[in-house]
């Protein structure tokens, strides 16, 4: 309340959710950062209607660009930043990992600077599962900017994570896309019959990082608690009949195989890292090794140099340095589509 408060990513699934929510608090100023153009008209639309007394400052920008955060931050007096900007999908990362460590990597990292040098008070960063043991270029770059974040705090700024798994409905995920399957007579498209994830809507999601992130003393990363994993089948199942047809009968369900750096379960916590239990039965602090600041600035910088010189193979080998866990090869999965019976 009474906060100027920045969110990146504004235009996104979380990003919008944190706007609506940060809205109903009366921050003095509410100031929301995504590239997306019609998201932001969209979410500004929204947000004048629903909340006409809040304060709006909208900007088409990206976080890539280090002189016009800095600015920003600096002339609206921003104290709270929420992080929520990244690339998230997947498979289109895994073929794409220079603009992945580009945006995720490099734009995290300006953002810190950016906001050390602008007097923000509060840094919070948006994290995923993926980046626990990842597979995949999109969760090692999100690990890499959890140990950036990390290495920042000690100053005056206090920078905290909060990482979580996946949110029901987002732009993008799986639920969404077996919808548009149903409503067309199927198939329904599995990766495979085992495969299984973490859940949460998108409501609960930021409101457990509002308020992990006022729990915060700096330097933590905060896991939320997503209940048991969800098998991707019986979510597909329970769609079909949630929408009056009968699966296999009326919708088929097609079994395509896992996609490259997709894992068939996903973890919270690193091997590494020590739980602790925090004052909200939801909401746990994973502990580990603290990371160097000069360290993470010459890697940073190496990456840098890697990005310029569109030197993709070496690239990977950078990650694979700064995160050893992080293993790319093809999970084994199903050769071929095949249709699933009772």
């Amino acid at each position: 309340q009474d906060r100027v408060i920045l969110v990146t990513g504004g235009g996104g699934s979380i990003g919008s959710e944190l706007c609506r929510q940060i809205a109903g608090f009366n921050p003095r100023l509410l100031v929301i950062l995504d590239r997306s153009e019609n998201s932001l008209f969209d979410l500004e639309l929204e947000l004048k209607k629903s909340f006409p007394d809040v304060p709006l400052h909208v900007s088409v920008s990206t976080i890539n660009n280090y002189l016009g955060m800095k600015l920003l931050m600096t002339e609206l007096k921003v104290e709270f930043v929420y992080h929520a900007a990244a690339y998230k999908h997947v498979p289109l990362m895994e073929s794409a990992p220079i603009e992945c460590a580009y945006n995720n990597i490099l734009g995290t990292h300006n953002l810190t600077r950016a906001s050390l040098e602008a007097g923000v008070k509060n840094f919070v960063m948006i994290s995923t599962d993926k980046a626990v043991s990842p597979t995949n270029v999109m969760g090692v770059t999100k690990r890499i900017a959890e140990m950036v974040v990390q290495s920042h705090n000690g100053n005056h700024t206090k920078f905290i994570t909060v990482r979580f798994g996946n949110v029901l409905g987002s732009a993008g995920s799986v639920t969404p896309l077996f919808k548009r399957q149903i409503a067309v007579g199927g198939p329904v498209t599995v990766t495979h019959p085992e495969i299984e994830r973490f859940f949460m809507t998108i409501p609960e999601a930021v409101q457990l990082v509002l308020q992990a992130s006022s729990m915060g003393r700096g330097g933590e990363i905060f896991v939320l608690e997503m209940g048991k994993p969800v098998k991707i089948l019986h979510l597909a199942e329970k769609l079909i009949t949630l929408s009056g047809k009968k699966p296999y009968e009326d919708i088929e369900i097609n079994f395509t195989g896992l996609r490259p750096g997709e894992k068939m379960y996903e973890e919270l916590f690193n091997h590494s890292e020590e739980q602790i239990p925090t004052s909200h039965g939801q909401i746990r602090v994973a502990i580990s090794q603290p990371v160097d600041l000069p360290y993470i600035k010459s890697q940073i910088e190496e990456i840098r140099g890697l990005i310029v010189r569109r030197d993709g193979k070496n690239l990977r080998e950078k990650f694979r340095d700064l995160v050893p866990q992080y293993c790319s090869e093809p999970q084994s999965s199903s050769s071929n589509a095949e249709t699933l019976r009772k």
